[in-house]
């Protein structure tokens, strides 16, 4: 054993075992402790209860949905209104018609006619200028050329400065359509060979019938004169 030897008050020696000094101060401890963890474990099974009730969740029942099958949908049709428009004519007005343009300055060699007939020329024969008649009654499903827009030409301005007149014969050929091509002309001056060419070239006839059927001609000659007024 150890002892511990030292004054006491009373002035006599004081003698305490080591080894109980140690156990009372170890006792000491261990109710310091014991003293403390006590009301920290009530405060924590305070708080445990406390939240338990706070965070209880109950059972939640969620209700039946009711499903409905989807039918198609059709739009109604909205009527439409229909508008009646109630047209009033247009009134008549009597307008004067302005005068008609004057005549180009070329004198035909036969006027005054109705729509003119061109009579076919023959291979074999020369060429000679054919006149215009009025049509004559024909056989079923035959027609010789019959001009429906006859030439119109214009007084070459060059000749009519210089004073010149002169005449021409246009040659040429009619297609299915009645419409000239291959078209020459035989003039008294060079001058009016052009102009005589264009005004047949633009003109309109209605083609030949043989057994029903528009064939192409041959072999016509228009003549043409050109006059100053």
């Amino acid at each position: 054993m150890i002892r511990v030897q030292g004054k006491s008050f009373g002035g006599g020696a004081l003698v305490a075992p080591l080894g109980v000094a140690s156990a009372r101060r170890n006792l000491g401890q261990d109710k310091r402790f014991l003293t403390s963890i006590v009301p920290a474990a009530a405060v924590t099974l305070g708080l445990f209860l406390t939240m338990t009730q706070l965070i209880q969740v109950e059972e939640v029942e969620l209700t039946p949905v009711a499903h409905r099958p989807l039918t198609a949908i059709t739009p109604q049709s909205e009527p439409v209104e229909t508008r009646r428009i109630d047209r009033v004519p247009a009134p008549v007005v009597d307008m004067e018609l302005p005068p008609m343009p004057p005549v180009s300055k070329i004198a035909s060699k036969v006027g005054g006619l109705p729509v003119p007939v061109i009579d076919r020329g023959d291979w074999g024969l020369p060429r000679e200028a054919v006149r215009f008649a009025p049509p004559a009654p024909q056989a079923i499903g035959e027609r010789v050329a019959q001009a429906i827009r006859p030439p119109v030409a214009s007084y070459p301005g060059d000749m009519a400065r210089r004073g010149m007149e002169g005449s021409c014969d246009v040659y040429f050929s009619l297609s299915t359509r009645g419409l000239p091509y291959d078209v020459t002309a035989t003039c008294s001056h060079a001058g009016f060979e052009k102009e005589a060419v264009r005004a047949v070239s633009k003109a309109e006839f209605l083609p030949e019938i043989r057994q029903g059927l528009p064939v192409e001609s041959h072999n016509y000659v228009y003549p043409m004169e050109f006059r100053l007024q």
